[in-house]
């Protein structure tokens, strides 16, 4: 797999993406992206299909244990049909959801239940 990410302005842009292993993809979701609103991880598989995870709000102060919160937004990009496949997630599910992929690839239809969202 390839990988991208962005954390507060800094990472690497989906063109620049990065080879990666499980346990480097994990890595840089733990220790490379803050749990700040608009911070993502991306991963692109070698049949060119995409998975992100997009946090969508900042951890409230009050927090010491953020893994409950429904933050993430999991999507696969769907551009021949101008939208995208996804659902929220708890921020304590990505490395679960990372394992999966790499275990059966980014077809979307191995995530469970999603909705489809045109662009």
């Amino acid at each position: 797999m390839r990988a991208f990410w962005n954390d507060c302005g800094v990472g690497v842009p989906p063109e620049q993406a990065q080879e990666v292993d499980l346990h480097a993809a994990g890595l840089i979701w733990s220790d490379q992206i803050r749990a700040v609103e608009g911070n993502f991880l991306g991963l692109i598989d070698e049949e060119d299909r995409t998975i992100q995870f997009y946090i969508e709000a900042d951890i409230p102060d009050d927090i010491e244990d953020a893994r409950h919160l429904r933050i993430v937004l999991m999507d696969f990009p769907q551009p021949e049909q101008s939208g995208s496949f996804g659902r929220q997630v708890a921020m304590g599910e990505v490395h679960g959801l990372i394992e999966t992929a790499f275990r059966v690839g980014l077809d979307y239809r191995h995530f469970g239940e999603l909705t489809f969202s045109p662009w």
